[in-house]
């Protein structure tokens, strides 16, 4: 009787110690990204910021995300932000230094967009499901001042995802590209359209003066006008004479 009642209490020990203690949670890995604008518009000698927004709403581990340029003209400059650099990891108590630009840990859906957001993390908004909180890494696109207005230019960026095993080296890892598409623009920020008639001539052109009247058309009437004013004025004068002398 006294060994059914030690087995039974040993029974009861084991159920009441928690899940993750008895064996680990499987793991679940999320490499989840949305990317902004994929289309910037960059004047010749200036900067542009295309983002990339990293989340884990459906893992249960740490994704650790290296990012690097993959493809940019030739003498176009990229810049990504956050910078690669070293992470301190406890890895089931282990010390590990990992190499990366950042890294996203699990989070969760809200239905609304959260008011308060820790600092270093964004909102995104996840068609279908809601809000979470990841991350953001600007890509600074700067063009080169000498390259001519309509050029385009294509600029991809490789990101790996890892996630760490229990000796804290990456166990698990995916690849993905993000390409921007940029077209060098001018610096004019004023818009303005008309529709030329036929006749019309173009503001600039030539003919026209600097409010874009067409002299072709009217610019001969004013010095016509003065000629036969002047023509009628010696008649006039002729006929007065005339009279006197009679």
């Amino acid at each position: 009787m006294k060994k059914y009642c030690l087995l039974i209490l040993a029974v009861l020990i084991l159920l009441s110690i928690p899940l993750p203690v008895m064996a680990a949670d499987e793991a679940k890995y999320n490499f989840a990204s949305a990317q902004g604008d994929k289309e910037l518009r960059i004047q010749p000698g200036n900067e542009g910021t295309g983002y990339i927004y990293f989340y884990n709403i459906d893992g249960n581990r740490i994704t650790h995300i290296s990012l690097e340029v993959g493809a940019l003209p030739e003498g176009w400059n990229v810049v990504i932000e956050p910078a690669s650099g070293e992470t301190q990891v406890l890895v089931s108590g282990n010390p590990v230094t990992v190499t990366e630009n950042l890294y996203i840990e699990p989070s969760q859906i809200f239905e609304e967009e959260p008011q308060t957001i820790p600092e270093g993390l964004v909102s995104i908004k996840i068609p279908g499901r809601g809000y979470t909180l990841g991350k953001a890494a600007s890509i600074k696109i700067s063009v080169p001042k000498a390259i001519a207005l309509g050029t385009t230019g294509k600029i991809s960026i490789a990101a790996e995802a890892a996630w760490l095993g229990q000796s804290g080296s990456a166990a698990v890892k995916q690849a993905r590209d993000f390409e921007f598409n940029v077209t060098v623009v001018s610096g004019q920020t004023e818009f303005s359209e008309q529709i030329l008639k036929p006749g019309d001539t173009a503001p600039g052109n030539p003919a026209s003066d600097s409010s874009g009247e067409d002299k072709t058309s009217n610019g001969w009437l004013l010095p016509v006008i003065i000629g036969v004013a002047t023509i009628l004025a010696v008649i006039v004068l002729m006929l007065l004479i005339r009279r006197k002398g009679k």
